[in-house]
């Protein structure tokens, strides 16, 4: 297991409480967006079991403390601050589930490139997302959490 990492008490307390209404509403979530039997929706359900442990696997990671700037991961409803390492242009994406209400052009799907790259990744880390307009490279400069 990694070195513990200390963070807000309130912190380790949204991703907890976000983590059992993860839990509870899975069901409700898969059948709700892939209500037939079908590969995406295996692969789906693949990805919040993954979503789902590895929240949980950080989560004993995290160490009540200072509070912090920002949140701690990235995770489903989280808004990302993040640098394009190749101009660097600054971004905010918005983690959203599938077919969720896009209402800001930075919203992008948990299952989206941007969203696979960017899930339970901590501020600082770099990611590459490959999508159809090409590869991009990022930096995570800052998460936010609210629900």
């Amino acid at each position: 297991m990694g070195r513990d990492v200390s963070v807000a008490k309130e912190q380790i307390t949204k991703l907890k409480e976000h983590l059992a209404k993860m839990k509870e509403d899975r069901d409700r979530i898969v059948e709700e967006y892939f209500p037939e039997d079908s590969e995406d929706r295996d692969e789906f359900e693949d990805f919040l079991t993954k979503y789902l442990r590895g929240i949980e696997k950080a989560l004993k990671t995290l160490a009540p403390g200072a509070a912090g700037t920002g949140f701690p991961l990235v995770v489903i409803g989280s808004e990302v601050d993040v640098e394009d390492l190749a101009d660097g242009d600054l971004f905010k994406f918005r983690i959203v589930l599938p077919f969720q209400g896009h209402n800001r052009i930075e919203d992008v799907t948990c299952l989206s490139p941007a969203g696979r790259a960017l899930i339970l990744k901590k501020p600082g880390e770099e990611v590459t997302v490959a999508a159809p307009a090409g590869t991009f490279r990022y930096r995570i400069k800052e998460i936010s959490f609210s629900a």
